[in-house]
């Protein structure tokens, strides 16, 4: 096993429990775990939380420090979106144009924002809240935000807006369904 090479795509919770699974498992291998953010894979959840709300820093949204993967011989590649799966050559063609050769490839990408065919959604003051550098604009936004506009009544949608009433900002939330949490929970 120790010839094989995984590479993982994408350092959100399922790539980075990958990594340390499998060597948790006796995987001797390498392991290339890649990441399209410039930092150390993280937690999500609280991004819409304490993070947002500026009670806790990226020191402890982090899955591990920098030293567990040097540890655990994880090759970590921040800030290096995959390009290009070429499965013939077994190959995959980062960004950069770096080709990364692989045995076992995994796509761990994880969720995307979905977008409402709205007109005006990509007009400035349009904000997103999926990751670090989205919700650190959006803090920055808020603090000066005068008025609010929410779309979506899910998890994080509520989320936001309960920090942003905290903050003393008057909110307005849209929901494309027919009720607050439409799409996961059962009527």
């Amino acid at each position: 096993m120790a010839t094989e090479r995984v590479v993982i795509v994408g350092a959100g919770h399922a790539g980075f429990q990958l990594g340390a699974s499998l060597r948790q498992g006796g995987f001797d291998g390498a392991i290339v775990l890649l990441s399209d953010e410039p930092v150390l894979p993280y937690q999500r959840p609280p991004l819409s939380k304490d993070y947002l709300d500026g009670k806790i820093g990226l020191d402890l949204l982090l899955m591990r420090p920098e030293a567990f993967y040097r540890d655990h011989r994880i090759d970590y590649l921040p800030g290096a979106p995959a390009a290009e799966i070429d499965r013939a050559a077994r190959q995959l063609r980062l960004a950069s144009g770096e080709r990364l050769g692989y045995d076992h490839l995994v796509l761990a990408t994880g969720a995307r924002n979905r977008v409402p065919p709205l007109p005006g959604i990509e007009l400035d003051g349009v904000s997103y809240l999926r990751n670090l550098a989205e919700t650190d604009e959006l803090r920055e936004r808020l603090a000066a935000a005068e008025h609010i506009v929410v779309i979506g009544a899910g998890f994080i949608g509520l989320e936001f807006a309960a920090i942003a009433r905290g903050k003393g900002k008057p909110v307005r939330i849209l929901e494309l369904t027919d009720r607050v949490m439409g799409r996961v929970v059962c009527p």
